[in-house]
């Protein structure tokens, strides 16, 4: 969060406000000598970014989970445990995180705590993107651009539009990051399951080296899990952020009479962000349903290594899950047109700039 700050302090120097209770996700407007100034509201997003920061830092997240269950209404614990998932008791204390961190590594450990450290941080990044625009334009300009728009004179307000398209674009972005994320994830599952056939012919964990890879093995599908739900969730909040963008200019900042050349490409963009929100909800349930599959599974690989289950889950419901997470298609997210649109907003910023 106070990187954020310090970020939209930088963006409009002395001008920038944090404004306690929220009432939006970021604003700026005009002071009465017509210079432009920066809001950042207080907002889940603000304060969902500052509990995890201070939640998932590396020595500090065994004493925070602790607090949270001290508290009498448990919701922080019980967020804390969605996130975790099996991974969760691992973080009940120091010794047992300390398990959890040896056997994924100092790199899968502080990858896991980072990625889940910084959620949402996409989406004041947007917010901070939209802000950035219009603070590169001139202040006497973006006055003037509203003052036509406001008074009818023009059917578009061009410097919202490029800020609009900008943070879709940033978003678009983002999507596309996480769906190869989720395809890696997929990979990576799939390799670590494979991983787990050898320890099939050992009858029993009875050796402490075979218990140690079997933890290992576990602890790794445990932050895949994590790892695959924190990306679903990241690209969900894009895809919808994107359409409630593209709504909002469209409600706020065109009118009728709006030159073709932004009306025909933004109406093929809001097709595109409909549909992608749509593939994307639907691969996002169907990659639900793998994940939890795999925790399924692992409960039995569970169960036959602490001796209550004679065999291990056979491996063709290994191979099963495999097949299910491999149909899942990430669709590509729009970008292009977004970035296209864009572009045709500071053309006609130029030509506002210039209008002779």
């Amino acid at each position: 969060m106070r990187a954020a700050w310090e970020r939209a302090r930088s963006y409009f120097p002395g001008r920038t406000w944090l404004v306690v209770p929220g009432t939006h996700f970021m604003a700026h407007g005009f002071d009465p000598e017509g210079e432009l100034f920066m809001e950042v509201h207080e907002s889940a997003f603000l304060t969902l970014c500052a509990a995890n920061a201070r939640t998932f830092r590396p020595g500090s997240v065994v004493s925070e989970y602790a607090r949270m269950r001290r508290e009498p209404d448990g919701r922080e614990a019980a967020a804390f445990r969605e996130k975790t998932g099996r991974l969760e008791p691992r973080f009940r204390d120091e010794a047992s995180l300390a398990v959890l961190a040896a056997a994924l590594g100092r790199d899968g450990y502080g990858g896991l705590l980072r990625a889940l450290r910084e959620e949402d941080h996409h989406m004041l990044a947007g917010g901070l993107m939209h802000e950035g625009v219009h603070a590169g334009l001139d202040d006497a300009l973006a006055g003037r651009v509203r003052s036509e728009f406001e008074a009818g004179d023009l059917p578009v307000q061009w410097d919202e539009a490029r800020a609009f398209m900008a943070e879709i674009a940033f978003h678009g972005l983002q999507a596309r990051r996480f769906g190869a994320e989720l395809a890696a994830g997929r990979e990576r599952t799939a390799a670590l399951l494979g991983r787990l056939e050898p320890l099939r012919k050992k009858g029993t964990l009875g050796r402490a080296a075979d218990r140690a890879v079997y933890e290992t093995l576990a602890a790794g599908l445990g932050a895949e899990i994590a790892l695959g739900r924190l990306w679903m969730r990241e690209l969900w909040q894009s895809a919808r952020r994107v359409e409630g963008l593209l709504g909002n200019l469209r409600r706020d900042y065109i009118r009728p009479g709006a030159p073709e050349e932004l009306e025909g490409p933004l109406a093929a963009l809001e097709r595109d962000a409909a549909r992608f929100a749509a593939a994307a909800g639907e691969a996002i349930g169907a990659n639900e349903l793998a994940l939890r599959d795999v925790e399924t599974l692992l409960g039995q690989w569970d169960e036959w290594a602490a001796g209550t289950r004679p065999f291990p889950p056979p491996i063709t419901d290994s191979n099963a899950i495999v097949r299910r997470a491999g149909a899942v298609v990430w669709t590509a997210p729009p970008f292009d047109g977004a970035l296209a649109l864009m572009r045709l907003a500071g053309r006609a910023l130029d030509r506002q700039r210039s209008p002779w």
